[in-house]
This record gives C-alpha cells, structure tokens and sequence, in this order.
C-alpha cells in the first residue's frame, strides 16, 4: 500500500486497483485486487490503518512499484454508478489549484451516504394512481382517508406521496387493500418535497429580457460566460426561466441553478416547479436529509434529474448531460467555502463551464468585482491577462413590473437624530404610516440576539469569550451568553465578575432586542424575526416567507438571510440600522460586500405596484459609499472601487493566497509562518527564471481575531499579478509546509484567493 516511485522498476503481479481517500495524504495507495469486477470511478472498501475505508478507483492497472507482498487486497465493490471521468476531471483541477489531497477532494463532494463502508441506501418515493374506476358507494362511509384519497386521485392522474401527506398521516394504511389487488398502482419517482405555492402567470419578456434570453441562446454550443446584470426586480428569474425551457426541449439536457444560501431555494424552487412542472427538478443542500440527498444527487448523477437547484457543494453533482449553468447572486461570498478545501463555487463552475465547453450564466444586481472585471474591457489596464476571455454583459436596467420603480433611497443621520432603542422617529414614523395602509416593512439588522455587548458601567467591563479574542452576545430569551465564533456558551453573571456590581447593561442592537421593540412600539402589529436562531426547523423558514406572502405579517426583522432574493409584493418600507461598524474594517473588500448588501437589502422595497422607500441609519450619511448608494449607481461605485484596487494590486487585478497557521502557543505559530516566509522567498531568488512576475511575499501578521476556540492564529500573505508565477510559488510552499518539523504542532491550511484576509 504506497504511491508509485518512478525510481523503481515495476513487478510483475496481480491486477492492481488505484485508490485515493479520504486521508491528508496527497497520493494514490495500490491494493491487489481478488477479482472482484472494479472500473475506474467505482466506490470500494480497503483496510488502511488499522481501519475500513471507503475509497474511490482511479486506474486498474497489472503494474505496481511495490512487491505484491506488502500490498492488500480490496475488500467490497459498490454496485452504485461509477464517478464519471468529467467530474473526476474538474475534481482534479481543484485539488492542483487550490492544493488540497486529491483524495480528501473527491471524498468530500460525495453525499455522506456514499463515504460510509455500508451500502448506501436511500428511501424510494412512489407515486401513486388509479387503474381502475372506484365509485364512491363502493367505500364504507367510514373509510373517509380512502375516499380522500380516491378524491384526490380521480383529479390528478398522479398524487406524489408529498401530496399524499397533506391528507392524512394514514393515507398508506387506508390503501394497502387497493394497492394489494391493483386498483392502484405506484412507480418509483424521484424525491420531491412540497414548495410554497406560485402563480403560473407568464409574464412578458421586455426588450431587455428579451435581449438577453437571445444572446445566451445564440452561444449554447460553446463556453460563454455571461454577467447578468441586473438591478434588483427587473426579471433575472424570468430570464432563468426562459432559457431552462429552451435549454431543457432537447433531449437528455440538463440545468444547474446555484444559489448562494439555503433561504433562497424556496421560493426559487416554487418558481420553477410551478413554470417548468414538466421538468424533473431536485434540490441540494444542507436542508435535506441524507436519504434525501442521496435519492436527488443519484438522480443528477443518472440523468433523471432535469433541473438541480443547489448551494455551494452542488457544482460538483456529477450530471451527465449538463448543457448550463445558472448562479443567481454571483457575488455572493457564501460561495467561498471557509473550510476544508477553500474552493470558490463560482471560480470552479467557470473552470467545469470551459471544460465541458457550455454557456455559463451569472446574475447579480451588484456583481463581483472580479467578474465586473471580466465583463468591462474599459476598466482593466492595458497588460491585464484576465482580459483574454472576458465575458459577455447583459444589463437588465429596470424593474420587469411595469409599475415598480426602484425605492427611493434616504440617509437618516443619527448624529442629528439619535436613534432610541435602535428606531430613530423618523424611521418609528414611517413604519406607523405603513401599518395604517396595511404595507409590510422590513428592518435589516446583520446581528443576532440581544445585543452584542454586556457591560458594566462601574468599572467598564464587558463579557468576553473565554476561547476567542472576540465579545460574547447576550441571548436574553434564552438567557445565555454565546459566542457566534466559537459556540461557547455561559450564564449571565448576575453581578460583575470584576468589582461586583450588580447593574450590568447590555449595549448595542441585535434582532431580538429590535422585535422587542417592535412589539412595544406597534402592539397590534404582527412581528416575525428571520435569524439563524428562528429558523432552525426545516421548513421554518418557507412557513415564514409564506405567511408574508399571505399577508400575516406586518413587520420582518432580520439579517442577510432576507436581504437578498425575495420577492415581497407588499413590502413598501425598507429600515437599515447599524452598518456603520463596516466603514472601519480593515478588510479591503468590507465597502465592497456592504454597497452589495445595503443595494440587495434596499432592492426588497418596492417590488410590486406600490412605491417603495428605504431609510438608512448612519452617523456619516456624507461617505461616498451612501452617496453612490442614494443614486442607486453600481457601475460607478464598481469602478471607483476597481481603479483603487489595480493601483494597490489587490485582487482583481492581481491574485493573493493566504497560509494561515494556528496552535495553542502563538510562539510557535510565529516561528513556523516567519520560516515560511523566509523559505519563500528564497524559493522566489533561486528559481526567478522559473517566474513570469515575481510573487511578493508578506511578513507574518495576526488576524483580527487573534484567538479562535482557544488556539492563537497568524498568516502570511502572498500576492502576485501573474497567477502562474503564484502558484509555482505555492507548489513550493504546500511542499515546504508538509515536512515542516512542526507540522506536528500547528495547523495550518491554504487559502488560495482568499475572501477574508
């Protein structure tokens, strides 16, 4: 069991299976194989280590480097479909581009099903219907779930066990009679799961819609990536809609539709199950549970699947007959995984685009920097490389309901005004007039719980987490303290740890103590809160977003989670409280991801027939950022902020990585990254021939948060304009950081295009 060294000569012996797993090793393991039927893709069982472990075969071969001896044989062969070489392809691709074991890659895009040693199996989802007529005085008047589900039966000519469900939780009971003589028979279908209901109004294509549908269409054949941009409510949907009908009449096509967040798959998977019924449509995300997972990601892998809506993990869903790719909120940074291999979904969906040679779609109403890069010739210097495939721009520049027009959009200046209990009169007025009208309003807040602080007044303490360099929030309704880095929780001290002092305040706003509010200002209203916390339950959320839509709530609160991709017809008022903290961050792209979320927010308002506004509290109503934001201007803003970024080389206009590296001790943690720097750049002056530009390598600092979960963190920084020359670097490093001596010590990962620096 060893990778292959070239120096040996090959032995002669048995057929040999080629392995990787899910170990953080970056290598193939050989096993004798005791003429079980293997293919390359295939799921197998081995021993390594004192262990059984799911692998994943990469070659069949009769040579081996190693005596047949030392080698050990395969255990089990999965009868499942095969990892088809495409996805082992693009697989492939990340793990040498983002520098992370080829085994732990291909092990972790699988379902959890399918990483475990038993045989991977998935509860079937029937459908059921009649074969024969069944009149209703043939049924006992008792058997009244039968009769409702001959009902239901005779009016469809399929009811899918979901459908079933909201009869009665007996309904199985009360047909095994008709099921056992064949009065009604059933076929396996693949797992649907019911949405919140949708009009199927087909709205008309305006010119720009129109424009857009057609351009994509006339370049289906090959790789064109396309930037759908898009001011919030002017049709990006409608426009998917359009070409996943297009695309899905020729036979055995298939779609996928990424989306950043779980939150947003409701009411798009309504859309679309309501437009496009005829099409079999399957979800993938965090949501569902493993069987279900399993059943919809086998029935993209087999082709059954027509259409698959899902989140961040989905890009790598083998889909044999993969024709598009839709990723609705592009910009959205929940595409960058944070952990494991550091893949950003976008980037990987354009490299598997390119490789399968087929039309990339990416909406947004405040795109990326990188892809308004990609998709503004003008913008880019003279020298950039990136410009080589640039990407086709497709603005949608007004709302699609002919009646809406985007929000007017106000600064509330909290210096003039202070704000009481996190409300100024101003924005306490407004939300008074909409309930008068019977509106519903939105107040945006990215904070959950309390408040962010608890604080003693006598000597100025405030609770800190015991294993982050970070504040603790104060859960009052749960009377806890909790940390949202690290999940440590602890009780609220009921006098001040430091001098005694029993008046401890919580400082600052979060969701719970805005609905609070809310619900003391407006009593009659109806208050709903949208937070991590709320929607933990399955369905909470689209039981939510369904009791808006039905007019049951008054007044949102929430975070991100509503910011974006929700269409509220009777939402006219939209309140944005506490964004200033975003102004400080040292993060350069901070101004960046708020204009984004400030314009995404503000994009709820107004959506349908009545006007709609959006009131922003801020003490610096007079920062550039408000002032782009009021004229509701992207492409200059974009452009300010691209021009900072080539003159500073920040990313787009150059490419950086980041080695992060933590231990309990931060002393060895600064000694393995100053080594590493040191080791880089004598790598970069030994080998500058190799190097188109030359990478620079910054000296070791600590983040922010300088302890997470009790371990003490730094990084080093490197950055170049030339992306080969970065990763010859790299290739260096990751060799480097592997035969550390205090690799044993520290953990350190590889953050290639890093979003937080």
């Amino acid at each position: 069991m060893s990778n292959a060294n070239p120096a040996q000569s090959p032995v002669s012996a048995p057929r040999i299976v080629r392995v990787v797993l899910d170990v953080p090793l970056d290598q193939w393991f050989d096993y004798l194989n005791p003429g079980l039927p293997v293919l390359p893709g295939n799921r197998v069982v081995v021993p390594f280590a004192g262990r059984q472990l799911v692998a994943i075969v990469m070659a069949v071969t009769e040579d081996t480097e190693v005596p047949a001896s030392k080698l050990k044989a395969i255990l089990q062969v999965f009868d499942d479909v095969p990892l088809d070489a495409a996805t082992l392809k693009l697989l492939r691709f990340c793990a040498d581009y983002y520098h992370y074991p080829f085994g732990q890659t291909v092990l972790s895009a699988l379902p959890l099903r399918l990483r475990q040693t038993k045989p991977a199996t998935a509860r079937k989802q029937w459908a059921y219907r009649l074969t024969t007529a069944v009149h209703d005085d043939a049924l006992d008047k008792r058997q009244r779930v039968l009769a409702r589900v001959i009902a239901a039966l005779k009016m469809q000519s399929e009811c899918s066990e979901a459908q079933l469900n909201t009869l009665s939780g007996s309904w199985r009971k009360a047909i095994a009679p008709l099921l056992a003589n064949g009065v009604i028979i059933r076929r396996e279908v693949v797992a649907v799961r019911p949405s919140m209901p949708a009009s199927a109004e087909i709205p008309a294509l305006n010119a720009e819609q129109a424009q857009a549908v057609t351009a994509i269409l006339a370049q289906r054949q090959q790789f064109q990536p396309w930037l759908l941009f898009g001011v919030t409510g002017s049709g990006k949907t409608e426009v998917y809609i359009r070409l996943l009908e297009a695309i899905l009449a020729e036979p055995q096509a298939q779609v996928l539709v990424m989306v950043p967040e779980i939150n947003l798959t409701p009411q798009l998977e309504s859309r679309f199950r309501s437009r496009l019924s005829q099409f079999t449509l399957v979800t993938l995300h965090s949501h569902l549970s493993e069987s279900e997972r399993l059943q919809h990601w086998q029935a993209a892998q087999s082709g059954a699947a027509q259409i698959v809506i899902g989140t961040r993990l989905s890009i790598f869903t083998p889909m044999p007959h993969l024709r598009l790719m839709i990723l609705d909120e592009e910009h959205d940074s929940s595409y960058k995984q944070q952990d494991g291999m550091r893949y950003h979904a976008r980037d990987v969906a354009l490299v598997r685009a390119k490789q399968l040679q087929i039309p990339i779609v990416l909406g947004s109403a405040t795109p990326s920097l990188e892809s308004w890069y990609n998709a503004t010739l003008d913008a880019a210097p003279a020298n950039a490389t990136a410009k080589k495939a640039a990407y086709g721009l497709l603005r949608l520049t007004r709302r699609a309901v002919a009646e809406a027009q985007l929000p007017q959009i106000t600064c509330i200046d909290t210096v003039q005004m202070p704000a009481e209990g996190g409300l100024t009169p101003w924005l306490k007025q407004a939300i008074e007039h909409r309930l008068q009208r019977g509106e519903q309003s939105l107040l945006f807040i990215n904070r959950r719980g309390y408040a962010p602080v608890l604080h003693c007044s006598a000597c100025q303490w405030v609770a800190d987490c015991h294993r982050c360099s970070a504040k603790i929030v104060l859960h009052l309704r749960q009377r806890v303290l909790r940390c949202h880095h690290c999940g440590e929780e602890q009780k609220i001290p009921v006098q001040c740890p430091s001098c005694g002092n029993p008046d401890l305040r919580p400082v600052g706003q979060a969701t719970q103590r805005i609905e609070e509010t809310l619900q003391q200002l407006y009593p009659q209203a109806r208050v709903a809160r949208v937070d991590r916390d709320t929607i933990q339950a399955k369905d909470a959320l689209t039981e939510v977003l369904s009791a808006v839509h039905a007019g049951e709530i008054d007044i949102l609160v929430g975070t991100q989670m509503l910011a974006k991709g929700h269409d509220f017809p009777n939402l006219t008022l939209v309140g944005v409280l506490d964004t200033d903290g975003a102004l400080y961050s040292p993060d350069y792209r901070a101004s960046e991801r708020l204009f984004a979320q400030l314009m995404q927010v503000a994009g709820r308002a107004g959506r349908g027939e009545k006007a709609g506004e959006v009131l922003i509290q801020t003490a610096f109503p007079q920062h550039p950022l408000f002032a782009a934001l009021r004229t509701q201007d992207y492409e200059t803003y974009a452009n300010t902020l691209l021009q900072e970024r080539i003159v500073l080389q920040f990313p787009p206009a150059a490419y950086v990585a980041v080695f992060k590296a933590e231990a309990q001790e931060y002393a060895l943690v600064e000694q393995f990254l100053k080594a590493l720097v040191e080791a880089a750049r004598h790598f970069i002056m030994q080998e500058v021939a190799q190097f188109t530009q030359l990478p620079t390598v910054y000296d070791a600092v600590r983040p922010g948060l300088a302890r997470l979960n009790r371990m003490e963190r730094g990084y080093v920084m490197l950055q170049c304009q030339h992306r080969g020359s970065l990763q010859l670097l790299l290739r260096a490093a990751v060799a480097w950081a592997r035969h550390h001596p205090l690799q044993s010590k520290i953990r350190w990962v590889l953050d290639v295009d890093a979003y937080d620096v």
